[in-house]
Formats: structure tokens, sequence, C-alpha cells
């Protein structure tokens, strides 16, 4: 049995975009990276309002201008998308600045802070005609490709169970554990989330528990979500140890299983009903590894810029505001206060 080779879209194909990044961390580092190492992409400017920081990522990365001001980057004539990447309680308030200059946006996850938030920057993205993206990268990842085929084509029947755990001993990352940059749950888990909501949508019911710290960051959480079709899902995040990363969908007829890491570049395999039934691998085989693959979502971006998108196919305006509505709601399960 073999499987279905995913379908990428080729680089060189898609509007070449001059680009302007808002928050200069280390995910707009990795982004910055694998879009000029494997794309036809360029960076214009790059923004921050911490005094040299946004100097030295432009002397990193090559980038001729590096400003302080983000109404100053997004009103450049060489900019044509934003990236916005700095912390979650900002991206509303970056995003509504670029649109508002004429400009698409790729906003980093979590989205927003809030569904409310998210809701404003998605109209006046749609008033306006323009693109406004959450950078779920993994739903651009080859894997995950292979596995829509899978979906689409009945490979497991109904899906019934989605299974997965992200967990990782984070505690030495500090901006996760500060109020306003996202938390455990939102950094990591809205990874499972959205796997969830990709294979079984919005869930009729949640439950949820976990370990929460004295000043209200969640460390820790499993949750247990149900659909009204009857299909479950449950996944853990912790941010205090380390376990495999792993996302199993398992079907009627059959298994569909990510290799792990299941949020970078990996492969994907697919097992029949049974007890113990061989599994059929598709491995990514690329030099494009680990945060090199955010370079697909932004492939794809400009792609849609150059179709006049204003949402993604793959990661719709629903499923944002859906997945933010399943966070904030786990998040009302265990008491906790990351924002």
């Amino acid at each position: 049995m073999n499987l279905p080779e995913p379908r990428l879209i080729d680089p060189s194909s898609v509007p070449p975009l001059r680009w302007g990044i808002i928050g200069p961390g280390s995910i707009a580092d990795a982004f910055a990276s694998t879009l000029l190492s494997n794309t036809p992409q360029r960076i214009s400017a790059v923004a921050s309002r911490t005094p040299g920081r946004a100097e030295a990522f432009a002397l990193r990365h090559a980038i001729p201008v590096a400003v302080s001001s983000y109404e100053e980057l997004v009103t450049r004539d060489d900019v044509d998308a934003v990236y916005v990447a700095n912390q979650p309680t900002d991206h509303a308030a970056c995003a509504l600045l670029a649109l508002d200059a004429g400009k698409p946006v790729l906003v980093e996850k979590p989205f927003t802070k809030n569904v409310e938030r998210a809701a404003e920057v998605l109209s006046r993205g749609r008033q306006l005609g323009l693109l406004v993206m959450e950078a779920m990268w993994t739903r651009y990842l080859p894997q995950s490709d292979v596995a829509r085929q899978l979906l689409e084509s009945g490979a497991i029947g109904e899906p019934r169970l989605v299974l997965a755990d992200f967990c990782q001993d984070n505690r030495a990352m500090a901006r996760m554990w500060r109020k306003g940059h996202g938390s455990p749950l939102w950094d990591m888990g809205i990874y499972p989330i959205a796997l969830c909501q990709w294979v079984l949508g919005e869930p009729s019911s949640i439950e949820a528990r976990g370990v929460v710290l004295d000043d209200g960051m969640d460390a820790e959480t499993t949750a247990y979500l149900t659909y009204a079709s009857g299909a479950r899902a449950t996944f853990t995040v912790s941010g205090v140890v380390d376990a495999p990363h792993h996302a199993t969908v398992a079907g009627e007829d059959g298994v569909i299983e990510f290799a792990q890491p299941f949020v970078f570049p990996s492969g994907v395999g697919l097992a029949g009903k049974g007890f113990d039934v061989p599994m059929t691998w598709w491995m990514d085989n690329s030099p494009i590894r680990r945060h090199a693959g955010l370079v697909y979502q932004a492939t794809a971006f400009a792609d849609y810029v150059g179709r006049g998108l204003v949402e993604s196919p793959l990661q719709s305006h629903d499923d944002s505001l859906a997945c933010l509505r399943v966070a904030a709601e786990i998040t009302r399960c265990l008491g906790a206060d990351p924002y």
C-alpha cells in the first residue's frame, strides 16, 4: 500500500512578497531564516519597540530597514505583507494597524488573547478585502496534506477519536510564564486544539483538569472533548515535563498516526482496522527540518495573496475563532488566568 504524496506549492510559483516583521523574537528569527533561505520572498523591514532589538535582527538577516514604530513599518511602500510575531496581547492591535494600511497579515498563534478581538480583526480583513491568516503552520506541513488526502478519501472511515500529547519542559523559557505572553496551554496546547478542530470540528462539551500555579498560569492540562457526532478527543499539554509529541486519528476503518514530533516536518502512517495491524508510512525526507517548516505557511500565504483570498482554505477564520473558544473554555475549567 502506497500513501499519497503531499501536494506542495512551488515557492517559485507564488508572488515574491516584500515582508515587514513586527516583533523580532525567536519565532520571527526562524521565520526569517527559512523565508530567505528557501523562497524568493524577501524582508524589507523589521520593527520593535525595544531599543536595539530590531537593529540586531536586521543585521542577522541582512534586512535593510529597522524601525521602532509599528505605524512606520505598516505604511512603508516597500512592504507588501506584515508578519505579526510579538506577544499575543498585542496581536490584534498590530494586525488592525497593518490592515488599515492596506496590508495583508500573517498573525502568529495564539491569534489573539480572546475571540472578541479575533473577530474584530477578521471582520476588518473581510471588509477591506485583505488576507488575514493565523500562523497555524502545522496545517501546511507536508505530512498534514498526506493526512488530509487520507481523510478526504475515507481511508479510515469516519473519524471517531483523536489522541495527542505535547509535553515539553519549558520552565527555562521565561516568556511562557509571563502573563500576556501565552502559557503552556495557549502556546503549546493550541496545536492539539487545532488538530482536533481540523479533524472533528468544534466540540459540544469540554472537560479539563490540570496544574495551575499560584499566579494563575497553567502548567499542565489534560482535556477531554466530545462532539455532536459522538466522536471524542483527549490531549495532554505540559510545560514542566518531557514526553513524546504524538498524535493519532482513529476512525471506524483504520488509524492515521503522525510521526513524532507531530508539530515539525516528520511523517504520517496509515493502518487498517485490527489489533497490531502493520502501519504504512510516508516519511518526510526533505532537508526542511524543524522550524524551517515555517516556509510552507509563508508560501501558502503568498499564494493566497496572489489569488485574492481573504482567508486560508486550510485554516479558516471560523477555525481560528473556534480554537480560541476551546482554549478559553479549557482555561475556565482549570480556573487559570494566563492573561
